[in-house]
């Protein structure tokens, strides 16, 4: 294919499909027969944000359950989302994010501070189960490139298995 148009120009390509290999499949689960049918069907499952790291030990669990009923061995990844903040306002902002969440507290649900505090934290939750955490700002993170970057350096810093 050859196309040109004012800000694309393209000379013989073309689109390979399907893909050569097969993405994985990600489920959204929450509830303990939902987790359970993720790990027997789904090549991963995503938690909520306001996952506590008791939370994810006991998902993790559903979902071995899951696969053991299903016979599936392959890697199953769980991804979870933490609530993050920096700054001199950082608990504030949390706390009151949580709040609007409806969350008892930001206690175990979410992290606020230093670079090294998130990284302590992510590696809880990790230790809980997660082999992948996503860090959230606040709905008013007041520097989105600045959170970027704070969470670029708080991977650097969690320590990688292996």
């Amino acid at each position: 294919m050859t196309a040109a148009g004012r800000y694309v120009r393209l000379d013989q390509v073309a689109l390979d499909w399907p893909p050569l290999r097969t993405p994985p499949v990600l489920a959204g689960a929450e509830g303990p027969r939902t987790l359970q049918l993720a790990g027997g069907h789904a090549d991963g499952t995503i938690l909520t944000g306001g996952t506590t790291p008791a939370q994810i030990t006991r998902a993790c669990a559903l979902i071995e359950d899951g696969r053991a009923q299903t016979g599936r061995r392959e890697q199953h990844r769980v991804t979870c989302y933490l609530l993050a903040a920096t700054g001199s306002d950082a608990q504030s902002r949390v706390d009151a994010e949580a709040s609007r969440w409806g969350w008892p507290s930001s206690a175990d649900r979410a992290v606020a501070g230093s670079v090294d505090a998130v990284a302590a934290a992510v590696g809880r939750w990790a230790a809980a189960g997660a082999d992948s955490v996503i860090l959230q700002p606040t709905g008013d993170e007041p520097d989105p490139e600045g959170f970027v970057a704070f969470a670029a350096a708080v991977g650097r810093m969690v320590e990688r298995p292996g």
